[in-house]
């Protein structure tokens, strides 16, 4: 049988764009749902396939593991790879425009699975914390330049929303409310003023910056351009296409791959550091539950457990899959720790390194 999407949709990756904060955690990383016609065995063998090429897009950051021989002929036997998968029906928009219901078919792939697989092939690992990005936009089509909002541009905010899923790409866009209007415009916009626009971002606490503009120059040809700044880098690049959802797509496809050309870590087979990771401002069990919980859900974490408790202050031994620096740098895009200082040597503890913490409280349930 032959296979054919009617659309591609990523499921409930456990994000949506909030105000006001840094890193977002994807909680349904390995997870994709896919929209089908039936639910014959073929179908569903085929929709596994291409399942298991957008999740391999979303923790490892980009499509370069697609393109491994490898994994191209482990595609074939994706079906190993997923832990369980079910159907359901949601509200759609059928083609004479009435209410009708679409069949989809969500599959959960196993975490461990997927990644000793890239691991095993050297491709990167994105973990579940990923960095925010405020998108400032304009749009422009003849003489009319707006920046995209829910309000200005809905049809275009569903576009970026849907390839923001696709990608694990956190995205929030200005309000551009009073206080926004306030600051910034489309001419700063158009002109990459970022110390305009940095001014207005910083309300919204995102870890990266991305300033372009989409151009129509006619119902065929589109064009666009963007700058994206973050960890004291910059990227830029331009992108044409036929149509505006692939002008979107590209953005959000190569915002990802820069993103996790940071984020995303490379395995290191022989590392094998440990640490001492000390947090103070621990107020009973539950923060040491949490925290600990926190820290296993870190890619760079290989294990981790209490060594040592006192008065609101608690000890983590840490063994680490990649370097100490690498550690750091995921704590500090995340809301839940905050660090005191630089790393000591704690000569009772045979010279380990030992990193503090406080422990901020933000970020984290049970």
């Amino acid at each position: 049988m032959k296979f054919k999407f009617f659309w591609l949709l990523v499921a409930l990756l456990g994000f949506s764009p909030v105000q006001t904060v840094k890193a977002v955690v994807i909680d349904d990383l390995y997870t994709v749902a896919l929209m089908v016609s039936d639910q014959t065995a073929d179908l569903r063998l085929e929709a596994f396939e291409a399942a298991f090429d957008l999740v391999l897009i979303k923790v490892s950051g980009s499509d370069e593991a697609q393109k491994s021989p490898a994994i191209l002929r482990l595609a074939k036997k994706s079906s190993r790879f997923v832990k369980q998968f079910s159907y359901e029906s949601r509200p759609g928009i059928n083609d004479e425009g009435g209410a009708t219901k679409i069949l989809y078919l969500k599959v959960n792939f196993d975490q461990q699975l997927i990644e000793q697989l890239l691991r095993k092939y050297n491709f990167p690992i994105w973990g579940r914390e990923r960095p925010s990005s405020l998108l400032v936009i304009n749009s422009q089509s003849g003489e009319t330049i707006h920046i995209v909002t829910g309000d200005s541009a809905p049809k275009m905010v569903e576009l970026l929303d849907d390839a923001a899923l696709k990608m694990g790409v956190p995205t929030l866009l200005p309000l551009m409310d009073l206080e926004d209007i306030s600051l910034v415009d489309a001419s700063d916009v158009t002109k990459r003023d970022f110390n305009v626009i940095n001014n207005m971002a910083t309300r919204y606490w995102p870890d990266a910056v991305v300033v372009g503009e989409i151009v129509e120059l006619d119902p065929e040809h589109w064009q666009g351009a963007w700058e994206v700044r973050f960890a004291d880098q910059i990227f830029e690049w331009r992108h044409s296409a036929s149509n505006q959802k692939d002008i979107l797509d590209q953005l959000i496809a190569h915002l990802a791959s820069v993103l996790a050309l940071e984020y995303a870590l490379e395995y290191h087979q022989r590392n094998e550091q440990e640490l001492l990771l000390r947090v103070s401002s621990m107020q009973g069990i539950s923060p040491l539950i949490l925290v600990q919980k926190y820290l296993g859900s870190l890619n760079v974490v290989e294990s981790v457990r209490v060594a040592l408790i006192s008065k609101k202050e608690v000890t983590f031994y840490l063994k680490l899959r990649n370097t100490v620096e690498d550690l750091q740098k995921l704590i500090n895009i995340g809301n839940v720790l905050e660090q005191q200082g630089l790393p000591q040597v704690d000569l009772q503890s045979n010279g380990a390194a030992v990193i503090n913490y406080d422990f901020i409280s933000r970020g984290l349930s049970n």
